[in-house]
C-alpha cells in the first residue's frame, strides 16, 4: 500500500451540514470529508435513500423528521452554527426553505441544481440524465450511426461536485479575509456546457459537432478493438507510430498503402484501416496486445470492467479503493479514496460508515453555538473584493488540464502567468482554425492569464522562470512526469526555494505510481478506470463524448490548489499535490462499483428531433407526427420527466445558455476578441468573471516584461497577455 495521504487535513476545522438529496451535494460533502472538514449528513428518518452507506461514508449522520419540530428546530440550529450548508433547492422541502431564509452573516450556503437560478429553465428539478439530454452530453456520445447515449456513470453529478468544493473554497477564502459568507448557485446545466469545450470549435467552423463512438473524429488510429479476452484501446495516429504498429502487426506493406499513406487518408479510410487492426487484435489476449503495442511507444491500454477496479494495480498503490462494511445492510462494499493527494503524508486505507441518527448528540452540541442575536442577511450582497486578489498562479501546462484549472483561478482574480515554450502550448496548433491560423479550442481553454515564452533548456530563460516562480504562491504543470525534474524545476527543487508555494501536479497515473512515464490521453484514462465500461453501446464500451478524464483532471487540480491555499492561512506552508487523471475518473464512477439499479430514459423519436423520458415511456400515445416540444408535454402530463436532445450548436443558441452567461465574447490585449466560456462557479457576492483570451504567440506586455526586467524583445522570450 501506497504511504502517500490524500490530503485528509487540508480542511480540517469546518464544519459542513449537508442536506442536499441530489448526488453532486452528497459527493461534494464526501470530498470535504476526505480532505478533513466534519460533514453532518441529515437524513431523512422515514425515507433513507437507496445508496445510503456510499454517501454517508466518513460523515457523521442525524436523522431528522422535518415535519417533526424537535428535529426541524436541532437541523435549522445547526445550519446557523456551520461554515457551509450544502441543498438541492429544485428539488423543494428544507433545501429550498435554507436557500432562500436570511441566514447568519459568516454562513456558506452552496446549492447544487440542474439548472441553477436564472434562466427559463430555472427552478425545473430534472435529474442528471435530461441535463445531458439538454446540454448536449448525450448526443456527443455513442456511436455515430446510433442514437445519443446517456453515460452510465452520473458524470455531471461529479464534476458538479468537484466545481462545487472549488467554488465553496474560495467562498471560504473570502470569508477569512472579510468575515462574509455568501450563496453559490451551482448548476449541473453550467458544467455540462463547459464540457463541450472540444465540440464548441466544429460548431463555429460548421462542421458535425456529435457523436463519433471511441474514435476521434480527425486522428486515426483510435478505437476500441475486440482482444480473445477483453477490448483494448489503441491510439496511434501519426505517421511515425502507424508505421511502427503496421511492424507490430507484421503488416508492413500497410505502411505505404494510398488508403493509409497520411493522417487524412487514413481517417478518409477509418473503416478499412480499422478492420486491418481489429483482425490482428482479435488473435491475442489483451495483454499480449498491450504488450506489444505499449513496447513500440504508442499508447493503448486495456479497458477495465468495473469488477476490476478493486484490482486494478495502480488504483490499489495509490490508495483509491477502499473496503468498508455497511452496519446497517452488513454487505462488505468499495468505496472511493481521495484524489487530491498530498505527497509525503500518509495515506487513509479505510472510510467508516456511521449508523444512522449516530452523530445526534455530536450535532445537539454544536447547534448550541448557534446564536439567535447573530447578524443575518437577505439577498447576495457584493463584496469589493475577487476570491483570489493578489495571488499569482505560475502555469506550465498544455492542452487541457492545466489550462482548465488555470482559466477558473483567472476568474476567480488570480494573476495567472502562462508559461509557453517558443512552439507554444501544442493546442495553438490544434484543428479547426481560424482563418489567420489561430485555434478557436486554445482560445477556450486560456481565458484570464498573461503569457510569458520561455526556452527553459536556455540558461536565461531558466533564470527567468526562477524570478517568476519567485513572486508566485501557485504552481501548476500537466507536463509528462519527470520533465520538469529534467529542467530543474521539480516540486522538491521549487519548494525548497519557496517553502509556501502550492505545487500541483497532475497527470495521467501520479507521480506515486505503478507505470512511471506511460503515455495518458484522455480516452486511455477513460479506458484504465473504469469510465468506458459503464456506458456499453451495443456490447462495446464507450468513451464519453466530453473529455471527462481530462476535465476532472484540472477540476481536481483546481479544488486541490484551493484547498491547500486555505491550509497555507494556517501552517504558512505549501504542498506538493500528486493528481492522477486515472484517479479522478475512476472517482467519478463510484456510484457503479458496488451494483445496483442502473437505469437510462428511454429515448422517443418526434417529428422534429429525440426526447428523452424518464420513467414508462410506453404511457405515451403513439408519438408518431408529434413535435418534441409536443412530447414532452404530453410526458409532463402523464407526471413523467421529459426533455427534448439538443445538439451542441441548439445549445449554443439556448435561452438558457445566454441567461447563465456561459458564452461570451471578451477582447486580447493585442486588439482580437474571441468566443470563450463563462465559469460554472457562480458565487453570488464575489462573482467568478471571465474578462480576456489570450492572444497571439509572441505578443509583449509591458508590465510583465518591466516587471522581470526583461527587453522588450528578443530570442530567448516572448510575452504574451
Amino acid at each position: 500500500m501506497s504511504t502517500h495521504m490524500t490530503g485528509s487535513h487540508l480542511l480540517e476545522g469546518l464544519v459542513v451540514v449537508e442536506i442536499g438529496t441530489r448526488l453532486a451535494a452528497a459527493a461534494c460533502g464526501s470530498l470535504m470529508a476526505d480532505l478533513g472538514a466534519d460533514v453532518v449528513l441529515v437524513e431523512d428518518r422515514a425515507e433513507p435513500r437507496r445508496d445510503r452507506a456510499l454517501v454517508a461514508a466518513g460523515k457523521r449522520s442525524l436523522a431528522a423528521d422535518p415535519r417533526n419540530t424537535a428535529d426541524r428546530a436541532l437541523v435549522m440550529n445547526l445550519v446557523d452554527a456551520a461554515d457551509v450548508v450544502l441543498v438541492s433547492s429544485d428539488l423543494g422541502g428544507l433545501d429550498a426553505e435554507i436557500w432562500n431564509r436570511p441566514r447568519s452573516k459568516g454562513l456558506i450556503v452552496c446549492d447544487f441544481t440542474a439548472y441553477g437560478h436564472s434562466g427559463p429553465l430555472a427552478g425545473v428539478g430534472h435529474p442528471e440524465a435530461l441535463v445531458q439530454a439538454l446540454s448536449a452530453v448525450a448526443d456527443t456520445t455513442g456511436r455515430p450511426d446510433g442514437l445519443p447515449t446517456f453515460t452510465g456513470a452520473p458524470l455531471l453529478d461529479m464534476e458538479t461536485a468537484v466545481y462545487g468544493l472549488a467554488a465553496i473554497l474560495a467562498a471560504v477564502l473570502v470569508r477569512r479575509r472579510t468575515g462574509a459568507g455568501q450563496r453559490i448557485d451551482m448548476a449541473l446545466y453550467d458544467v455540462g456546457v463547459n464540457a463541450l469545450l472540444t465540440f464548441i470549435p466544429l460548431v463555429l467552423v460548421h462542421k458535425p459537432a456529435t457523436r463519433a463512438g471511441n474514435r476521434h473524429p480527425a486522428l486515426a488510429t483510435w478505437n476500441a478493438f475486440r482482444a480473445q479476452d477483453g477490448w483494448v484501446l489503441i491510439c496511434g495516429p501519426t505517421n511515425e507510430q502507424w508505421r511502427k504498429l503496421c511492424l507490430v502487426m507484421d503488416r508492413p506493406a500497410l505502411v505505404d498503402m494510398p488508403a493509409f499513406r497520411t493522417p487524412a487518408s487514413r481517417v478518409d479510410n477509418v473503416d478499412l484501416l480499422d478492420t486491418h487492426v481489429g483482425a490482428w487484435a482479435s488473435g491475442l489476449t489483451a495483454s499480449r496486445c498491450i504488450e506489444l503495442v505499449s513496447a513500440r511507444g504508442i499508447p493503448c491500454s486495456a479497458i477495465l470492467p468495473l469488477d476490476g477496479i478493486a484490482s486494478e494495480p495502480n488504483l490499489v498503490h495509490r490508495s483509491m479503493v477502499l473496503k468498508a462494511a455497511d452496519p446497517v445492510g452488513g454487505q462488505s462494499l468499495l468505496l472511493p479514496g481521495n484524489p487530491i493527494r498530498v505527497t509525503g503524508a500518509r495515506s487513509e486505507t479505510t472510510k467508516a460508515i456511521p449508523l444512522p441518527d449516530s452523530g445526534r448528540a455530536w450535532c445537539a452540541e454544536r447547534a448550541r453555538g448557534a446564536s439567535p442575536d447573530a447578524a443575518r442577511i437577505d439577498g447576495d450582497p457584493h463584496l469589493q473584493t475577487r476570491p483570489l486578489d493578489g495571488l499569482r498562479v505560475v502555469e506550465i501546462g498544455m492542452n487541457t488540464v492545466a489550462p482548465l484549472a488555470c482559466r477558473q483561478l483567472g476568474a476567480l482574480g488570480a494573476d495567472v502567468i502562462k508559461v509557453e515554450p517558443p512552439t507554444g502550448d501544442t493546442n495553438r496548433i490544434n484543428a479547426p482554425l481560424r482563418a489567420d491560423g489561430e485555434a478557436y479550442v486554445y482560445a477556450l481553454s486560456n481565458t484570464d492569464k498573461r503569457g510569458i515564452v520561455l526556452d527553459l533548456k536556455l540558461p536565461a530563460d531558466r533564470d527567468t522562470l526562477w524570478k517568476l516562480l519567485g513572486t508566485a504562491d501557485v504552481v501548476m504543470e500537466n507536463l509528462k512526469p519527470g520533465s520538469l525534474v529534467k529542467l530543474g524545476f521539480g516540486a522538491d527543487a521549487v519548494r525548497q526555494r519557496f517553502p509556501a508555494i502550492v505545487y500541483c501536479s497532475v497527470n495521467g497515473f501520479g507521480y506515486d505510481s505503478v507505470y512511471p512515464g506511460r503515455p495518458a490521453l484522455d480516452t486511455v484514462i477513460q479506458g484504465m478506470s473504469g469510465v468506458m465500461a459503464t456506458t456499453p453501446v451495443d456490447g462495446v464500451p464507450t468513451k464519453s463524448g466530453i473529455s471527462i478524464s481530462d476535465q476532472l483532471g484540472g477540476q481536481f487540480g483546481l479544488a486541490g490548489i484551493l484547498a491547500a491555499l486555505l491550509a497555507r492561512e494556517t501552517t504558512g506552508t505549501g504542498v506538493h499535490l500528486d493528481i492522477a487523471m486515472q484517479d479522478c475518473s475512476a472517482w467519478a464512477t463510484q456510484a457503479r462499483w458496488n451494483g445496483g439499479e442502473h437505469r437510462v430514459p428511454s429515448i422517443v423519436v418526434a417529428s422534429d428531433g429525440l426526447v428523452a423520458i424518464e420513467g414508462d415511456a410506453s404511457l405515451l400515445a403513439d408519438p408518431h407526427g408529434a413535435s418534441a416540444s409536443e412530447v414532452v408535454e404530453a410526458a409532463n402530463s402523464l407526471g413523467l420527466d421529459a426533455a427534448p436532445i439538443l445538439s451542441v450548436k441548439d445549445v449554443m443558441a439556448h435561452p438558457q445558455t445566454a441567461a447563465r452567461g456561459l458564452l461570451k465574447i471578451v477582447p486580447t490585449a493585442d486588439d482580437d476578441e474571441w468566443l470563450a466560456l463563462g465559469s460554472p462557479l457562480k458565487l453570488l457576492s464575489t462573482p467568478a468573471e471571465v474578462r480576456s483570451a489570450m492572444p497571439r504567440l509572441g505578443f509583449v506586455h509591458p508590465e510583465l516584461s518591466q516587471e522581470l526586467g526583461l527587453p522588450t524583445s528578443g530570442p530567448s522570450f516572448r510575452l504574451s497577455a
